[in-house]
């Protein structure tokens, strides 16, 4: 692999990884900025609800980008095995992550029908 190619997926990797975190915190002050507003016209019970929902879409957005960059990163910048244990694990929290989120907002798992 050439030196620049290298280094252009390098930049890649790292502009994924700078966008996944900046998701995540801007989508937390978005949600936060909302939940508030919405507590003071409707309360908190219906604000709180949203609340989660927005962040569990958030941190599901955020961690696909950071995964996305990790793949980046581990196949083409920095090949080795401990790079392929990291990956793996991160494939495995946030495929976690997902299922649980997803219970956690629709109630059910992605398996499963929904409810009608």
């Amino acid at each position: 692999m050439t030196d620049e190619l290298h280094q252009g997926l390098d930049m890649l990797a790292r502009a994924l990884e700078i966008v996944g975190a900046g998701i995540l915190v801007l989508g937390f002050v978005v949600a936060s900025a909302r939940c508030l507003s919405q507590s003071l016209r409707q309360g908190a019970v219906p604000a709180v609800e949203i609340y989660r929902k927005s962040l569990g879409r958030v941190v599901l957005i955020g961690l696909e980008i950071l995964v996305a960059a990790t793949i980046i990163k581990t196949i083409t910048v920095d090949p080795t095995v401990d790079g392929m244990g990291i990956l793996a694990i991160m494939v495995v929290i946030r495929t976690t992550l997902g299922w649980t989120m997803g219970l956690e907002m629709d109630g059910r798992w992605p398996w499963q029908r929904p409810r009608t």
